[in-house]
């Protein structure tokens, strides 16, 4: 398997943001807005989570990002119209000194934005890559202090690429078990190129729906039942329960592998759904790996990981019923 190295970025004390060099502020007077669901949680895995004052509804919506930042609840949800436009004004009155958003979102009037303080920070989305350089970019935005917990990041997510390849070094290609990832319902799914397509590379897993969407940029759509009952996965991971739920009991799926041998999984999910643009990746593959492979992962304990995980980098000590919902999510 194939180990992806990513330089490390954000080593000066600053950031280059627009062209110019920044220096970020004291920390009582970071000031952080984003809508930008899991980018609230590497924020908060930074250390910045109660800098928040501009945040997603959805983030506000999860249990565990709850739990663990309870003053979210009164932080306001940045508005974004209907053409994926934010509303500059409320950045302004929010007192944002740094906002953060995905490339693909528009900022009106840059401008205004600049002259009052703001700092628009845009990065890119839909690949492991750009995941992982967006957590250096953070942490460099955000301080020293943050920088050394991306950098100690950086280390255990290439630390788990290495220790899931080593497993997997010898499994040829065709081998790989077959699977099929539901994201938002059941027939929505992603190819190449897409995270969902890199993350199941990691995990020595082969995405039925690869080639379906060609040369697509996000690499994902709605797909008709019929291909993939064609395609036979031998696991499918749902993104939510009840589309889970959906596939074990619709007649329509009952003559797939995954359905036959009740291999239909729930993907994990704790300040986020690990599956989507959150610092959890670095277990998603681990996990699928595992699940896929349990024989080769036979020392891997998903409780224990997890559990060091969010001690490590969110400061959570985790109960055991936490654990049991973050690994079989109720929802």
């Amino acid at each position: 398997m194939r180990i992806v190295s990513l330089p490390v970025w954000g080593l000066l004390a600053g950031v280059l943001l627009h062209g110019s060099l920044w220096a970020a502020p004291p920390a009582s007077e970071m000031r952080i807005a984003s809508p930008w669901p899991a980018q609230n949680a590497i924020i908060a895995m930074l250390g910045y989570g109660d800098n928040i004052v501009g945040t997603s509804n959805v983030a506000k919506q999860i249990p565990l990002f709850r739990q663990s930042l309870p003053r979210i609840d009164a932080v306001p949800v940045v508005s974004v119209n209907s053409g994926q436009a934010l509303n500059p004004e409320q950045i302004i009155a929010l007192g944002t000194r740094l906002l953060f958003v995905p490339d693909s979102m528009k900022v009106p009037q840059l401008d205004l934005l600049e002259r009052a303080g703001v700092r628009v920070l845009a990065f890119k989305a839909n690949s492991m890559a750009a995941l992982r350089e967006r957590v250096l970019k953070t942490g460099a935005a955000l301080g020293p202090d943050a920088q050394e917990k991306a950098l100690a990041y950086e280390r255990y997510f290439s630390r788990n690429v290495a220790r899931v390849a080593e497993r997997l070094k010898d499994l040829p290609p065709g081998q790989r078990i077959r699977v099929y990832h539901s994201m938002g319902n059941p027939l929505t799914t992603s190819g190449r190129p897409s995270l969902n397509q890199d993350w199941m590379d990691l995990a020595g897993a082969a995405n039925v729906a690869e080639t379906w969407f060609g040369l697509k940029k996000e690499g994902a759509g709605e797909v008709a039942l019929e291909q993939i009952v064609a395609a036979n996965p031998q696991v499918i991971v749902a993104m939510n329960r009840r589309d889970a739920e959906e596939i074990r009991t619709s007649a329509q799926w009952q003559g797939i592998d995954a359905v036959l041998r009740h291999r239909v999984v729930v993907n994990p999910k704790g300040m986020f759904w690990w599956c989507r643009e959150t610092s959890e990746e670095a277990l998603q593959f681990l996990w699928l790996a595992k699940t896929l492979y349990p024989a080769r992962f036979a020392d891997i304990d998903m409780r224990e990981e997890t559990r060091g995980f969010y001690r490590d980098f969110f400061g959570l000590s985790l109960t055991a019923a936490q654990i049991d919902a973050i690994l079989n999510p109720p929802a």
